[in-house]
């Protein structure tokens, strides 16, 4: 009875926090790294970007839902995101060149859609309570955009279309305190939490049309967060 007793509860030391209650999807929050390719089309440096918004990079903050279609040898979830980004900057003077700042206030801003399909291995997390999960993540995108002036009206407005590649690794938080995990998915349904990194290629230019803003980021962009399966 007593070696009974102590392989009982070896096994449940050894145990996985693994999900308990169904899975459903996946929620996510996080922010990447961001800066349209504006200027590719124009021969001069700097270009009107450059010109009215700097060099640097800003931040586009995101939030996405996934509904899991498979969960057997780790997760593909079809999902939606959307998100903010917001530059500010100095107007250009008409027929300046090269392209001149003027003294009024504009901003460019950009809503992002995605129809998103990602595949999580966290067969690994699920079983063996191992703390990485590596995805991968393709989305058909819709960068609606607008560029307001100085009065906040809007001066100019569109949508562009493309596509967007992603490949990261999520950490599970599961493993620091497995049964505070195994508490959160009995009161809330959260199987489990990750925080992320990620890289992600983009081309969002209406598919190669000379006739569209190339919303593409200049650069492989890096992002991070944190997502609650549940």
């Amino acid at each position: 009875m007593i070696r009974l007793a102590l392989a009982a509860a070896l096994a449940l030391g050894a145990a996985p926090a693994s999900a308990q209650s169904p899975r459903w999807g996946t929620l996510d929050l996080g922010v990447q790294g961001y800066r349209p390719n504006i200027d590719a089309e124009f021969p001069t440096r700097p270009g009107p970007y450059q010109t009215i918004f700097g060099s640097g990079r800003g931040w586009m903050f995101q939030l996405g839902v996934t509904r899991a279609l498979y969960t057997q040898v780790g997760s593909l979830e079809l999902g939606l995101r959307t998100g903010y980004f917001q530059d500010k900057g100095k107007g250009i003077i008409a027929g300046s060149t090269p392209p001149q700042p003027s003294g009024d206030d504009t901003a460019f801003r950009i809503v992002p859609t995605s129809l998103t399909l990602l595949y999580r291995f966290d067969w690994l997390a699920d079983r063996w309570n191992v703390p990485l999960a590596p995805y991968g993540r393709a989305a058909l995108e819709r960068y609606n955009w607008w560029v307001t002036g100085g009065s906040g009206s809007t001066s100019k407005s569109g949508a562009t279309n493309g596509w967007s590649v992603t490949g990261g690794v999520g950490f599970l938080l599961d493993f620091l305190d497995p049964g505070l995990a195994r508490e959160f998915d009995a009161d809330s349904g959260v199987n489990h939490t990750f925080i992320y990194a990620e890289v992600t290629k983009s081309r969002i230019d209406d598919f190669g049309s000379s006739k569209s803003w190339d919303l593409s980021d200049e650069k492989l962009s890096f992002g991070f967060g944190l997502s609650f399966v549940f």
